[in-house]
């Protein structure tokens, strides 16, 4: 599908504030796939489309995925905001004919990261995190970073989201943390 077909989908399926977002992740993805030498047309598929699910109502992104053949984590059963990354994965192969798997699993895992993610999925889940209308307080510092080191930008920033997290007494999915491990255990060796 080329890029104005995917913009139309997002409209379809997305508010008005859902899509300005959407499209800003796709633009920021595409800078930093410029920075990173990645496909830059995968970025901003990926882009485009990791929250496409998102306003669907939790019930049908339950049955989405549990009528799919993607094992499940119970985290994320338990989790509705999480339902979005599996069930878009799934909107994007089954409705968008989508079969990329690093495009699948960038939208996938933009919400929760996992060890030994591509340069893509970073890349996602970096520009979801730091697009033009995030404004948390640690968006422009992680914006920046994006730009100086991406594996320290993941770093910092599933480190934030887990603190996020603990704060007010969430589940942190086993993705998650095997992320942070990952991240943990390779910048200590670069000391």
């Amino acid at each position: 599908m080329i890029k104005l077909e995917l913009e139309n989908v997002a409209k379809k399926n997305l508010s008005k504030y859902r899509l300005t977002h959407s499209i800003n992740v796709e633009k920021q993805a595409s800078i930093l796939a410029q920075k990173y030498d990645e496909d830059i047309q995968k970025c901003e598929i990926a882009g485009i489309l990791h929250d496409i699910t998102k306003e669907f109502d939790d019930e049908t992104q339950l049955q989405m995925m549990l009528k799919s053949d993607i094992i499940i984590p119970d985290i994320v059963l338990r989790t509705p905001k999480l339902y979005h990354s599996v069930t878009g994965m799934i909107y994007a192969k089954q409705e968008l004919n989508i079969q990329d798997e690093d495009i699948l699993n960038a939208i996938r895992y933009h919400t929760t990261a996992r060890a030994n993610m591509s340069k893509l999925e970073k890349i996602i889940y970096i520009a979801d995190g730091t697009s033009i209308d995030r404004t948390y307080e640690e968006a422009e510092h992680f914006r920046e970073l994006s730009f100086v080191d991406l594996d320290l930008c993941m770093f910092e920033m599933i480190k934030f989201t887990m603190q996020y997290l603990i704060k007010d007494n969430n589940l942190i999915p086993i993705d998650t943390i095997q992320a942070y491990n990952e991240y943990a255990l390779k910048l200590k060796s670069k000391k």
